[in-house]
């Protein structure tokens, strides 16, 4: 897949200042939805999934760290945030349009996650962006479903529906930066 975006190494990352990669689902979610704007490409709830872990495979690949703190399954089409699919099953399979939002009872009004501008993990998730957008859902599901996946090897222990391990997803995708930086896609 280098050919689709060239990869950037954390230690290039660094120059917007230290990764701090802790944020809500909703605002990694609703960063692509903005990206999807810009770009005029449709996202639905498969494909949104797909990204999101995508994007929390690379932050655990470059950091070793949570990107956030919600579950991932693996369930039939690959690996999905639960609480994610949630708020975006409305949509079914049409594209998903609105940003994310949550509801602060406390001031009685609708807000939304987002991620700031200049951070080096806005950065990091243009690279996401890049590097999958022009792929159709199936093509998604497919690199999910690779054996030696941490998808696959859940499934292949546990089934449908159980958790997707941090080590297995951090495991993979160290390897799979790693070989992109030799300049091998494996």
């Amino acid at each position: 897949m280098s050919d689709v975006m060239p990869d950037v190494a954390p230690s290039s990352l660094e120059d917007k200042g230290k990764i701090d990669p802790f944020t809500d689902v909703s605002a990694i979610a609703n960063y692509f939805i903005e990206q999807s704007r810009k770009d005029k490409i449709k996202l639905t709830n498969l494909s949104m999934q797909k990204l999101v872990y995508f994007a929390y495979g690379r932050v655990m690949g470059y950091t070793k760290e949570k990107l956030f703190y919600d579950r991932i399954e693996a369930w039939q089409f690959g690996p999905v945030i639960p609480s994610l699919y949630h708020q975006l099953k409305r949509y079914g399979s049409k594209p998903v349009t609105e940003k994310i939002l949550e509801y602060d009872y406390d001031k009685n009004m609708f807000f939304s996650w987002n991620l700031a501008e200049g951070t080096a993990l806005r950065k990091l998730m243009g690279i996401v962006w890049r590097r999958y957008k022009s792929l159709p859902p199936n093509e998604m599901v497919a690199l999910t479903h690779k054996p030696g996946t941490p998808w696959f090897e859940t499934v292949r222990e546990h089934g449908y529906k159980a958790e997707i391990r941090d080590d297995l997803i951090y495991e993979h995708f160290l390897e799979l930066i790693n070989k992109e930086a030799q300049g091998n896609d494996g």
